[in-house]
């Protein structure tokens, strides 16, 4: 779409895209500078239509925040990349424009197919303040401990802000989707897998699945003490196994569920007890 933009506004001087899809207007503000035409773009419907003009909108965001607009984008939350639970874009974005270290991290993620350390650090506490606006504490690691321990254990998983880990499998995620946001101008642009170190994997049918961590989530003497408390069957919406990624043990209250860890060892010494 950008790419034939581009090549018409060398004829017209306005240049109107039809598309109601945000990441179509994210792109569009980012690349306002670049294509030399009047740019606006239709959306709504037959009988209620609604004009955006792009480079209004572009002058009153500013060249800087239009520039981080695509990391910002694909980082808190797109069609192809998943969002923090409970929080916002707006709020994100408010956070980016008062914070020129956070400002700069997002230009820069999408500017390349890898994550730089000092990108990652800056996302990493930024997504700190996202959680607790005040805090002085930059470690994703760091700030879930604190904020479980302040709440003496009495909290949701989803209240508290992903680990190290799965931060960084998520920061290239969306590194990975700003970086093809960024090249919409290019005619053929190099773009290498996604499980090719992206945030991506494929599963043993060769289909694409997130990796939403490298390592495990807990220590192995500590995952073996989770279990849950299902009684009929475990299921996906309410079993603590599941919600954790984790196989059912002998330590859970349902046994030989269809999430029931297959051990023959385990299964052995359960026959024998």
């Amino acid at each position: 779409m950008f790419l034939h933009a581009k090549h018409a506004a060398t004829h017209y001087k306005t240049i109107i895209l039809v598309a109601d899809d945000t990441d179509v207007l994210i792109i569009s503000l980012h690349l306002s500078r670049t294509i030399d035409s009047q740019l606006f773009i239709r959306r709504g419907t037959k009988v209620r239509v609604r004009m955006i003009d792009v480079g209004k909108l572009a002058a009153v965001l500013g060249s800087g925040v239009c520039s981080a607009l695509p990391g910002l984008h694909a980082w808190s939350g797109c069609d192809t990349v998943s969002a923090l639970a409970s929080q916002g874009k707006i709020k994100a974005l408010k956070l980016v424009q008062a914070n020129d270290l956070y400002l700069q991290a997002f230009t820069d993620l999408g500017s390349s197919w890898n994550v730089p350390t000092d990108v990652f650090n800056s996302i990493q506490a930024f997504t700190c303040q996202l959680y607790a606006r005040n805090t002085k504490i930059v470690g994703a690691n760091s700030l879930r401990y604190h904020m479980f321990c302040a709440k003496k254990g009495q909290i949701e998983s989803g209240q508290l802000p992903p680990c190290e880990d799965s931060l960084m499998q998520h920061t290239l995620r969306a590194n990975y989707q700003a970086a093809i946001w960024r090249r919409s101008l290019e005619n053929l642009p190099d773009v290498p897998a996604p499980s090719a170190g992206h945030g991506w994997e494929l599963d043993d049918g060769g289909s694409l699945k997130i990796r939403w961590m490298a390592g495990l989530p807990a220590p192995d003497v500590v995952l073996n003490l989770i279990s849950c408390t299902c009684r009929r069957t475990c299921r996906p919406s309410d079993c603590s196994c599941i919600l954790n990624g984790l196989k059912c043990t002998v330590v859970c209250k349902l046994q030989g569920c269809s999430n029931m860890v297959q051990d023959d060892a385990i299964v052995a010494q359960d026959a024998n007890d």
